[in-house]
């Protein structure tokens, strides 16, 4: 009997101990469309780390699914605790459901901790800012360069050279066309990589004139905005871009395409390197890299420049009004921004640090080291890669989607962009 009771009392004590600990653990919950298998990693880091902390992701794809997602919390109030974001247009559309930040950063990091966010970074951080208002609504985990990434074994096969004027560019797209591949991979039903690849195109006839654009010191009509927005649809035209490409998204269809070995030239950015961190198997193209190279678009005027680097933060994460009551909500956004869980995110080459004196670890061939550090050597020099005002952004969107079907003229599209801009400005 006595046995007995000892052991029912035993079981009693185990039972209240488990029950303890579970009312004890306290959970954050973070939405992106941030990679799932890298953000584990991150996650398994912080909460080794902080073990009374538990951490629930929901993984997205970027668009329209997060979007969506987005959109449908904050008119519920119901937003994760950390959610993450694009600064300018994106963090300015939920800056009324996020807390200011610059407070915690300061007791985290210290009071100069801006100083260690690469310069294009701070000023993105504050994109869309209204006048007076210097919070930063954002933590940037990572930042990007932009540019063309190529097959350099189907470039070796079809003797292809890297591209260096807009008529290498074209006799380029002509043989992997006529090799039977995918010249250059647009996913032009995606706004935000239309964007991208006019960014290129503008900064080669003027470098920074989207930026002033957007700000109202230069007319969207300028001469250099029109020629670019003429070179976009030439891109069309000419066959660099392949057909179907208006109805086409870059993932997941571009990026497997191009994994595969199915497309010789894609505009991405410096995250791809993150595609030889995946689970395998791999493609012999994406294995340790190895099929891969970049370079920036070459110039699409005759004597021109190439497009310069372009880029800034490609992810940042926001504290939600919601997340602001949870203690743990922000201990897990610095960690994943600038401690043990950006190193994980690192060290699978998902893309570049936001803030200075963070490297990759572990096993990175030769190639990848090397490409790295151009890009690396690239990220103080970049042309500021977003857009302040949502509307704006939009607008442009529906302007390129407009000029590269053949339904407007650049400068009618160029026009609609300036009356987007007025509004935004308040004219």
């Amino acid at each position: 009997m006595r046995r007995r009771a000892f052991l029912g009392t035993s079981m009693l004590v185990f039972a209240l101990s488990t029950m303890s600990a579970f009312a004890q653990q306290k959970e954050v919950t973070v939405w992106s469309w941030f990679i799932q298998s890298t953000m584990q990693k991150s996650i398994d880091a912080f909460e080794k780390a902080h073990p009374g902390v538990k951490v629930t992701y929901t993984y997205y794809n970027y668009s329209p699914e997060y979007i969506t997602a987005l959109k449908a919390a904050a008119a519920s109030n119901s937003l994760p605790d950390v959610i993450g974001l694009q600064p300018g247009s994106l963090t300015q559309q939920y800056r009324d459901s996020l807390v200011p930040i610059d407070e915690l950063a300061a007791k985290t990091w210290g009071k100069d901790w801006k100083d260690k966010v690469f310069a294009v970074n701070r000023k993105q951080m504050q994109m869309g800012n209204p006048a007076g208002d210097n919070n930063n609504y954002i933590v940037p985990q990572e930042s990007q360069v932009l540019c063309i990434w190529y097959n350099r074994k189907l470039f070796e096969k079809l003797k292809i050279s890297v591209p260096k004027t807009y008529a290498d560019l074209k006799a380029a797209s002509k043989a992997l066309t006529d090799g039977g591949y995918i010249p250059m991979f647009q996913g032009a039903a995606d706004g935000w990589q239309n964007e991208n690849v006019f960014l290129m195109l503008a900064n080669q006839f003027s470098p920074g004139i989207v930026d002033k654009a957007q700000a109202g010191q230069v007319p969207w009509s300028a001469p250099e905005l029109v020629s670019a927005m003429k070179a976009w649809k030439g891109l069309f035209d000419d066959g660099i871009f392949q057909q179907g490409a208006l109805g086409a998204h870059a993932y997941p269809t571009g990026a497997q395409l191009f994994a595969q070995g199915r497309v010789g030239m894609m505009a991405l950015g410096s995250w791809w390197m993150q595609e030889s961190k995946f689970p395998p198997p791999l493609s012999e193209y994406v294995q340790n890299m190895d099929g891969f190279d970049f370079f920036y678009l070459p110039p699409a005027k005759d004597g021109g420049a190439a497009s310069p680097p372009i880029g800034g933060i490609d992810i940042g994460y926001g504290l939600t009004k919601n997340g602001a009551k949870n203690p743990e909500a922000w201990t897990f956004l610095s960690e994943l921004t600038n401690g043990v869980g950006l190193q994980e995110a690192l060290n699978d080459l998902n893309d570049l640090p936001a803030f200075e004196g963070h490297e990759p670890k572990g096993d990175i061939t030769d190639h990848v080291k090397q490409m790295s550090a151009r890009f690396m050597a690239d990220l103080p020099k970049a042309e500021n890669q977003r857009f302040a005002s949502p509307a704006v952004a939009e607008a442009l969107d529906n302007a390129l989607a407009g000029v590269a079907d053949g339904s407007v003229q650049p400068e009618a599209a160029l026009a609609s962009v300036q009356a987007a801009t007025d509004k935004a400005l308040g004219k």
